[in-house]
C-alpha cells in the first residue's frame, strides 16, 4: 500500500465522506493517488479558502472529519482564514499540504511557493491547528497519521498534514489505531457528577444554555433525554443555533442573546438561579455583552475535558461521558419558573406593504418546509445570520463566531455531497460575492443548492455598526442573471409574493440550482441585528454613528 492510499483508508475510518481541494504542483502526486485509488470521492473547487469552507461543513454535519488538500504555501496559505475559523469553531478539519521533496529542498536556492523558510508553512498553521505532522519518514508515516487524526476527532480542531512532493506513491506499512486517550478515574469522574446533581437538586429555576460542542461530538440525543427528563428551559447560544433542530424531542426554545436578542428568553435567564452552559464557547457574540446575568447568578461550565463549578474545576472528563451520566441520573422536580419555558423567537420590522423586510425570508421558508419538507440550511454571517434564527425545527449550520464572510455557498456544497440532502443557503449579496461564483460547479458535481440571496446592496453587518459608512455601499449587482449561464434558474424577487412563488418553484424542482435574488431596501435589517449592533458597540463603548 502506498503512503497516500494509507492516509486515504485512515482518514474514511475517522469518518472522513470525501475530500475538497485544488490541485497545484506539490501536491499534484497525492491528487493522482486520490483520483486513482477513488478512496474518497474528490471535489475540486476555484479558491483555497471555499475549499475549507465546504469541508468545514462536512465536519459540522457529521460524527466524522472534514478534508482538503492544498499545495504547498499559496495553496495552504491562502486556506488560512478558513482554516482559523473551523479552529476557533471547533470543526474537526484536515489539511493535506503538499510540501518540496527532501532532493528540492537540498538545492539551495528558494523554492518557489516558499516565504521566510522551508518551515514557514507549518510555523503559520501551529497558531490554527491542534496538531501537525510531516510525512518525510515512511517508517513513521502511520504511526504520525494514526496520532495526529486522534488529536483531531478529541480536540475536534483542525490538523496539519504536510505531505512532500516524491512520499505519495512510496509504499507505506498498513495503519494502525491505538486510542491512548484515558478517562479520568471513576471515582472522579462520580464526583463530579455528584457535585453537578446537587447544584441543580438545590436550585429552584435552572436554566441550560446549550453551545456548538454538544454537535460537534455528535451529543444532540443526550442533550435531549436529559433536559426533557429535568424539564427546564433550554436555548442554544448563537453559535448553537440548529442543535437538535430536527429531532422530534428537542427540548431547545430558542437562541440566548442576552439584552441583544429575544428578551422573553432573556427573562427566562435573568430570574434564573443557575446557569448550566453545555457545550458553549464563551466569545463576544455569544456571552460577552450578557457577562453581567452570568456573573450574577450560579453557573456550571460544562466542555469537553473541562467542567467548572465556581472556584473549583474537574479536568479531562469527556462532554458525552457527563452528559450520558446526567441523562440516566436525571430526575424531573416541581420548578419556580414564573414565565412559559417554550418562548418563540418572532421578530418582525417595520416596512411599507409590499416590501421585503428580511425576517419575511424566514416566514416564507417555514411554509416552504411545512409544504415540501424540511431542508438543511448553511447561513453566512451578516443579517441572514439574524433570519436564520427564525426558522423552524431545521438544522443550521454557520459561523456564529469566528464569524468570516463567504461560508455560506460553498457550505451549501459540504452539505449536499455529505448528506445528499439539497442545502438552503442564506447569503448576503457581500458574502456572495467574496464566493459565489463557485456555483459554475454545480453542474460538474450535481449539486442543486437554493440560494436565498439577501441583496441590500451593501454589508448591512457593516451598516448597522457604522451607518454612515460609505464604504458599506456595493451597489447594485446583476446575480440572478448570472444563473442560467451556470445552468441554474435566476429569479430577482421584490415583493413578498414574488418571494414566495419563486421559494415555492425552487423546491418543486430539484433538478437544478437556483439562485433567488431577494431585493431589500437599503439599510433594512432585522430588529435583531439592529439591537445587536446597539446593545454590543454600548457595551464595548464603541462609537456608533
Amino acid at each position: 500500500m502506498t503512503l497516500a492510499h494509507t492516509l486515504l483508508q485512515a482518514l474514511k475510518s475517522f469518518g472522513a465522506k470525501q475530500a475538497w481541494g485544488i490541485p497545484g504542483d506539490f501536491i499534484l502526486p497525492f491528487f493522482r493517488e486520490m483520483e486513482q485509488s477513488q478512496i474518497l470521492p474528490v471535489y475540486s473547487l476555484s479558491h483555497e479558502p471555499c475549499v475549507a469552507f465546504a469541508a468545514d461543513a462536512s465536519a459540522r454535519l457529521h460524527d466524522g472529519i472534514g478534508v482538503l488538500a492544498v499545495t504547498y504555501g499559496a495553496g495552504a496559505l491562502n486556506s488560512v482564514n478558513a482554516v482559523a475559523q473551523a479552529y476557533a469553531e471547533r470543526s474537526p478539519l484536515v489539511v493535506l499540504a503538499g510540501m518540496p521533496s527532501q532532493s528540492e529542498m537540498e538545492l539551495g536556492l528558494q523554492l518557489h511557493h516558499q516565504v521566510k523558510s522551508i518551515d514557514s508553512q507549518v510555523h503559520i498553521f501551529k497558531e490554527i491547528t491542534c496538531a501537525q505532522v510531516r510525512l518525510d519518514d515512511v517508517n513513521s508515516a502511520a504511526d504520525k497519521i494514526a496520532r495526529v487524526l486522534q488529536i483531531c476527532k478529541e480536540q475536534s480542531q483542525p490538523v496539519l498534514i504536510e505531505i512532500p512532493r516524491n512520499m505519495s506513491s512510496v509504499a507505506c506499512d498498513d495503519l494502525v489505531i491505538n486510542v491512548t486517550k484515558e478517562e479520568p478515574k471513576l471515582t472522579a469522574t462520580d464526583k463530579c457528577l455528584a457535585d453537578i446533581e446537587s447544584l441543580i437538586t438545590n436550585a429552584q429555576r435552572p436554566v441550560v444554555i446549550a453551545g456548538v460542542e454538544v454537535k460537534r461530538y455528535d451529543l444532540e440525543e443526550q442533550l435531549c433525554s436529559w433536559v426533557n427528563t429535568l424539564d427546564v428551559p433550554c436555548f442554544t447560544t448563537l453559535m448553537g443555533t440548529g442543535i437538535a433542530a430536527e429531532l422530534p424531542n428537542s427540548p431547545v426554545k430558542g437562541t440566548y442573546l442576552g439584552e441583544a436578542g429575544d428578551p422573553s428568553i432573556a427573562a427566562v435567564v435573568e430570574q434564573s438561579d443557575l446557569v448550566i452552559l453545555v457545550g458553549a464557547i464563551l466569545s463576544d457574540s455569544n456571552f460577552a455583552i450578557s457577562a453581567e446575568t452570568l456573573s450574577r447568578t450560579k453557573a456550571i461550565f460544562i466542555e469537553h475535558r473541562e467542567v467548572n463549578l465556581g472556584h473549583y474545576s474537574y479536568h479531562g472528563i469527556a462532554l458525552k461521558t457527563v452528559l450520558s451520566q446526567l441523562a440516566t441520573s436525571a430526575k424531573p422536580k416541581n420548578w419556580d419558573f414564573h414565565l412559559p419555558h417554550h418562548v418563540e423567537e418572532r421578530i418582525h420590522s417595520d416596512v411599507p406593504e409590499g416590501v421585503i423586510a428580511p425576517m419575511m425570508i424566514a416566514d416564507a421558508l417555514n411554509r416552504c418546509f411545512e409544504q415540501y419538507g424540511r431542508l438543511p440550511v448553511a447561513s453566512d454571517v451578516g443579517d441572514c445570520l439574524f433570519v436564520s434564527q427564525g426558522l423552524r425545527n431545521t438544522a443550521v449550520i454557520a459561523p456564529g463566531y469566528y464569524a468570516s464572510m463567504g461560508f455560506g455557498v460553498p457550505a451549501g456544497f459540504g452539505i449536499q455531497a455529505t448528506t445528499g440532502r439539497r442545502p438552503v443557503v442564506l447569503v448576503g449579496d457581500g458574502a456572495f460575492q467574496m464566493t459565489g461564483m463557485e456555483l459554475g460547479h454545480c453542474r460538474r458535481y450535481g449539486f442543486t443548492p437554493i440560494i436565498v440571496l439577501l441583496n441590500n446592496q451593501g454589508w448591512e453587518m457593516i451598516r448597522a455598526f457604522a451607518p454612515d459608512s460609505q464604504a458599506a455601499d456595493l451597489g447594485l449587482w446583476p446575480f440572478a442573471d448570472m444563473a442560467t449561464h451556470f445552468g441554474g434558474v435566476g429569479k430577482r424577487v421584490s415583493t413578498p409574493d414574488d418571494l414566495q412563488q419563486a421559494l415555492n418553484s425552487a423546491f418543486e424542482d430539484p433538478s437544478q440550482f437556483y439562485l433567488i435574488d431577494v431585493q431589500i431596501p437599503k439599510g433594512c435589517m432585522t430588529p435583531s441585528l439592529a439591537h445587536f449592533a446597539k446593545v454590543l458597540t454600548s457595551k464595548q463603548n464603541m462609537a456608533r454613528a
